[in-house]
């Protein structure tokens, strides 16, 4: 069995260590009862010292809330094309880094997608491309362990059309492809060559721009649009404010 190595580096100077040995503990007890039995994604989580990432782990990053570039929140891939993961300082970090986490462990390259119709009503249910952040259609939803808020997830059956019965791990959603307010999901249409989301708002966006469905998906969605939407799309704080 597989097993990631991931440590939690505060940036930030502002989370105190007893904050994040209880955020580790909890990510831990998440990944082990919740999420790994669904997605057979497995990893440890350490804390790390004040001298950066342990060589080998995939860092989860911990920035102060004013040095989060626009749209950089979220998994990213570094120079070595190592998987780590950026959150705010905010209020609600532990439901973000929660949120990463997972997004992480299961498409830590940005590669996954899975075919379906498309949820636009005006596709005419068209097959599209749509990328799976297992994190995002229900990121309003967090729940407690042992007093840390962490994010609610989707399961596999929640790429699956047919699917019936409870398609994220709280029983918030209604069905496959399901996107409440305050959540969202992005896919490839190649009818159009183009990136849509449905965002938080519940509003279909479309990309101006032509793209080419490559390798590398997550990044080309991103590149798609541009930073003051993707910073839109990643501010989970203002989202939980707007919308829980």
């Amino acid at each position: 069995m597989l097993v990631h190595h991931v440590e939690i580096v505060d940036e930030s100077g502002t989370i105190t260590a007893r904050d994040l040995s209880a955020l580790a503990g909890a990510l831990q007890s998440q990944i082990d009862r919740d999420f790994a039995p669904v997605w057979g994604s497995h990893a440890t989580v350490t804390v790390g010292g004040a001298g950066g990432p342990t060589q080998g782990t995939w860092p989860l990053r911990i920035l102060p809330e004013n040095k989060l570039p626009p749209g950089a929140g979220g998994v990213h891939l570094d120079k070595n094309r190592h998987p780590y993961a950026v959150v705010g300082a905010t209020p609600d970090w532990t439901v973000a880094a929660s949120h990463e986490l997972l997004e992480m462990l299961v498409d830590p390259y940005g590669r996954k997608l899975v075919t379906a119709p498309s949820i636009d009503p005006d596709a005419d249910g068209r097959t599209v491309y749509y990328l799976v952040e297992v994190a995002d259609p229900c990121e309003v939803y967090p729940y407690p362990i042992n007093g840390v808020q962490v994010s609610d997830f989707v399961l596999q059956d929640y790429y699956n059309p047919g699917a019936k019965g409870h398609v994220d791990d709280l029983s918030k959603l209604a069905r496959p492809y399901d996107v409440p307010k305050g959540c969202y999901i992005s896919w490839y249409d190649p009818a159009d060559s183009r990136w849509h989301q449905k965002r938080p708002d519940g509003t279909i966006a479309t990309a101006s721009a032509e793209s080419k469905l490559g390798n590398h998906p997550r990044r080309e969605r991103d590149q798609a649009f541009t930073a003051g939407e993707n910073k839109a799309r990643h501010n989970l704080p203002k989202i939980l404010s707007a919308y829980r």
